[in-house]
């Protein structure tokens, strides 16, 4: 590794921060994490994430928490989850959840600039493709949630947030 991506992945930590890393605790499932735990010189130590990861991480923690239930952050947490239990036209609810999305991205200051929010939920394949993954979607009722933003440190993500409930 030579200086310049040292130099990289320095400012990535130091403005993108870092912090522990969390696993789902049943895969497929975002209900909740668990802390990991890695190998260290005298036996085990807590992971942790830095940089892009630790941004792709919190926003996922984020887009699975809602908002005002965390009692140390009445902020932290994710708007969306309350329009999926009103009572409105399918369409209208999809709209609330991406605003929700929007809004919880816009909050984080290490995102600069959101490039693009996409819900699949697996209707909106390209015609004539009908695949297992596309008709397993569909059937979940769920939402996968793909966003694309770019950084304070002009890195350009894509980051798979999680599956919502769909309508």
């Amino acid at each position: 590794m030579d200086r310049t991506e040292r130099e990289r992945q320095a400012a990535q930590r130091r403005y993108l921060g870092w912090g522990l890393a969390f696993e789902p605790t049943m895969p497929g499932v975002d209900l909740a994490r668990d802390i990991v735990f890695d190998d260290g010189p005298n036996g085990r130590v807590l992971a942790l994430v830095a940089g892009t990861q630790n941004v792709a991480q919190s926003l996922s923690v984020a887009l699975t928490t809602l908002r005002g239930s965390n009692v140390f952050d009445a902020t932290f947490g994710f708007d969306g989850l309350n329009a999926l239990a009103e009572q409105i036209e399918p369409s209208l609810i999809r709209e609330q959840v991406r605003i929700g999305i929007i809004t919880l991205l816009d909050r984080d200051p290490r995102v600069r600039k959101i490039v693009d929010v996409n819900l699949d939920d697996g209707r909106l394949g390209a015609t004539g493709t009908d695949d297992a993954a596309h008709a397993a979607l569909r059937s979940s009722r769920t939402l996968q949630v793909q966003v694309q933003f770019e950084t304070i440190t002009d890195d350009r993500l894509s980051v798979h947030l999680g599956e919502l409930p769909s309508v």
